[in-house]
């Protein structure tokens, strides 16, 4: 996936104001786009707020945190998924690995059960690392792993209310002890600083966490750091959505809110349907990706080299498809028993990108077959016209407003619900290519 700095200029010709401009000149839609445009402003700044309120946003937080306490210490039993009479599912697979990363970009932490929530499970991706370019005004720039390969020597777990982030020195198996605690929902929200974070063309507002933090990661990248809080402050989905069909790469918009979705100051705020919404995910809450998939790049690698799962990034691996990148396909996934099951829409594919060609060990870009992983996948997996120069491996998905709250567990039996005839094409301004 590409990155993208968080600090973007106001203007010039590559901006989002100059293409506004260079529209109002050639539409006839200019006066109207610029009225409807003024009254949108106008009430956002006037009326509305442009974060989330601290008490929804406590409230709401509170309550998921509540949830997932209460999952933590208990075992729940595989669900038996009876499958519809109206739809014809494929064979029973079950859910083999569920993983959370806390901080975008650097180790997750396995967990035997998840709680989803509309942005992702959660906890998942409630931070992310930017670093500090030391520059006046004040330059932020996003962190990924593919550009700070790095960050893979840092490693999470979550203990109670605590996030425990670890480091490992390179080339080296285990952990040095050299730990950082930090809340997973800091109690002192209001404040801190709030920054902006401008993630593939998408904003939001974030908090910083403070020196203490900074330095702890500063002192081991050898640069200036800074750890950033997402908050709850929603962030726009730009690309593919539950509503839209298979075989279409976005739904048709009217030329004002087509207009609107490519400038993000106002696509943030005029926000989207809370299903739209993500934290520091690229592209959607939820990635899913296939065993027998990772089984069959294991075969493109040399004898005795198995691929590393963990690489892909997934939130849910499952096992037991019937042939590898069955995937492509999946249109739906149902999780549960009954009319009240857990439900997953699969919208897009995930592009892949250098991250796979990082040498977890040595913390930096990989040499030799390890280094090559992306390269053998292009041969065959460059599947998707909307990023038709990268290969495709996982799907991206949604749970909706009516399954949040809900539970997935290691063992659970997964069903696809639905198929798409023809695989799905992304859709991302700035990112995809068709």
């Amino acid at each position: 996936m590409n990155t993208f700095s968080n600090t973007e200029a106001a203007t010039g010709p590559s901006t989002p104001l100059y293409a506004l401009y260079a529209f109002f000149q050639s539409s006839p839609a200019i006066w109207s786009l610029i009225a409807v445009s003024s009254s949108i402003i106008s009430y956002l700044f006037f009326a509305g707020p442009k974060i989330q309120s601290s008490s929804s946003k406590a409230q709401r937080a509170k309550a998921m945190k509540q949830a997932f306490k209460a999952i933590e210490n208990r075992t729940i039993a595989p669900k038996n998924v009876e499958a519809s009479k109206n739809v014809a599912l494929s064979d029973t697979m079950q859910i083999s690995k569920l993983w959370i990363y806390p901080i975008k970009s650097i180790r997750g932490c396995p967990v035997s059960h998840a709680l989803l929530t509309r942005e992702g499970f959660y906890s998942d991706r409630r931070f992310m690392l930017l670093r500090d370019l030391e520059e006046t005004p004040r330059k932020l720039q996003n962190m990924h792993v593919p550009t700070y390969p790095s960050m893979s020597l840092f490693h999470t777990a979550i203990e109670g209310d605590t996030l425990i982030v670890s480091y490992r020195s390179p080339g080296t198996a285990d952990p040095t002890g050299e730990t950082l605690e930090v809340p997973l929902e800091p109690s002192n929200l209001e404040s801190l600083e709030k920054l902006p974070i401008i993630m593939h063309s998408s904003p939001t507002t974030a908090y910083d966490m403070g020196a203490e933090y900074s330095k702890w990661f500063s002192d081991r990248f050898g640069f200036k750091v800074v750890l950033a809080y997402w908050g709850g402050n929603p962030r726009p989905v730009l690309g593919n959505l539950p509503d839209q069909p298979a075989d279409q790469s976005r739904k048709k918009k009217n030329i004002v809110a087509e207009t609107v979705s490519r400038i993000p100051v106002l696509r943030s705020l005029v926000g989207d349907d809370d299903d739209g919404i993500i934290a520091f995910n690229d592209c959607a809450p939820y990635l899913i990706i296939n065993e027998k998939s990772v089984a069959d790049v294991s075969t493109r690698l040399p004898e005795g080299m198995e691929m590393d799962h963990t690489k892909f990034r997934a939130n849910i691996v499952v096992k037991g498809a019937n042939a590898a990148f069955e995937e492509d396909f999946w249109g739906e996934l149902t999780f549960g028993e009954d009319s009240n099951s857990t439900k997953i829409v699969l919208t897009g594919n995930c592009a892949r990108c250098a991250s796979l060609n990082v040498d977890y060990t040595t913390g930096e870009a990989g040499k030799g077959p390890d280094g090559e992983i992306l390269k053998l996948l292009q041969k065959d997996r460059r599947v998707d016209a909307g990023t038709k120069y990268s290969p495709i491996f996982g799907r991206y998905g949604f749970a909706g407003r009516e399954s949040e709250g809900r539970v997935l567990s290691v063992g659970d039996e997964v069903l696809v619900s639905r198929k798409n005839d023809e695989r799905t094409v992304f859709y991302w301004p700035g990112i995809s290519s068709a």
